[in-house]
């Protein structure tokens, strides 16, 4: 599939306001609203771009911070189903989610919730997530979101605090009765550093597992911050030949931060427009850095020489978090091999 043209995914930062304290997270998220944020009206008019300016209209994810911070989120909602914009939400799980939410959300139109969960108990999860009882709330909204007949997804964190439970992770994620699993692989950008990051072996060892473990599972699993994904599935199973390339940072997604800034990754801070000065569809389609994302020959050093630049091309968002240079060969990587690999210790995959 080409994404030259119409992203795959546009997540929507609506709001950074959020009231959990999360180790990782990449916004830095705040207690309180940017008076800067888009406001309502802004809002249709992304809303208007992503149903009309593309080719194909891209999913919408509303996320934050925690979404549930505006009052006008179901404002927004209603208006993006009744341009017939695939919608999900992706809230925090804090006193604010009711299973009155919820349903609310069904009747409203959206399309699936997804919840974070980054650790079997409640020490893990809630450690990650700094606050107390937060385990224990999402295994309840989980229930509430099938429930409700939606579509449920668990976002999980892979750092080197959860990677230890990725098996009893999976088997968890199996027993809530996902409609998918996506894997986030921490990258030090926001309040995650270095040291909370698995290093390129890690990485490899935790793909490794995910992609024996894929073909038993009747939910979808997918990944974010390691794009080297593509290449272990294909290397693991060669008789299947060389998967799609994966919707990964500019090519395949967008990411809309609360004032409109517009990046390639909620996980890259390189801007390539201001959503209150161009549309969404130009931006992504024209402006130089999303452009050169998506062509593989400016990629430097190993990502630039890899058979599997056209369908990985290493991430971005990594290589600029630990060299500042948004083309730089992927640290994350076991391929790349030069020093600023491994400069977290990998921690193993039990199962």
């Amino acid at each position: 599939m080409s994404y030259a043209d119409a992203p795959h995914v546009v997540t929507w930062e609506v709001t950074r306001a959020c009231q959990l304290h999360c180790r990782h997270c990449r916004a830095s998220a705040i207690r309180h609203r940017n008076p800067d944020e888009l406001i309502f009206s802004e809002a249709l008019s992304v809303l208007d771009d992503l149903a009309q300016g593309f080719s194909r209209p891209p999913i919408l994810v509303l996320t934050g911070g925690d979404p549930l911070e505006r009052p006008d989120l179901d404002d927004l909602i209603r208006a993006a189903v009744s341009r017939r914009l695939v919608t999900a939400v992706a809230p925090s799980v804090t006193p604010l989610l009711t299973e009155a939410v919820v349903t609310r959300w069904a009747e409203l139109g959206v399309h699936s919730v997804s919840l974070s969960l980054d650790g079997v108990d409640a020490a893990t999860h809630d450690g990650f997530r700094g606050v107390r009882g937060t385990f224990e709330r999402t295994i309840q909204m989980a229930e509430a979101v099938r429930d409700a007949g939606l579509r449920l997804q668990i976002n999980s964190s892979l750092a080197r605090q959860t990677v230890h439970q990725l098996q009893p992770m999976a088997e968890l994620v199996d027993n809530l009765g996902v409609a998918s699993w996506e894997i986030f692989f921490v990258i030090p950008t926001g309040r995650a550093r270095v040291m909370d990051a698995l290093d390129s072996q890690g990485i490899e060892e935790a793909l490794s597992w995910l992609a024996g473990y894929l073909p038993s599972r009747p939910f979808r699993i997918t990944v974010v911050g390691a794009p080297q994904w593509v290449r272990v599935r294909a290397e693991r199973t060669p008789a299947a030949g060389r998967p799609a390339p994966a919707a990964r940072e500019a090519r395949g997604f967008a990411f809309i931060d609360h004032r409109g800034e517009v990046y390639p990754s909620g996980y890259l801070p390189v801007t390539g427009g201001n959503v209150r000065e161009r549309p969404l569809s130009e931006i992504y389609r024209d402006s130089p850095l999303f452009s050169s994302l998506r062509d593989p020959a400016q990629l430097d050093d190993a990502c630039g020489l890899c058979e599997y630049a056209e369908i990985c091309g290493g991430s971005r968002a990594r290589a600029y978090a630990m060299t500042g240079n948004v083309y730089a060969a992927d640290p994350g990587c076991v391929r790349v091999g030069w020093p600023g690999a491994g400069t977290a210790p990998a921690t193993e995959v039990h199962g």
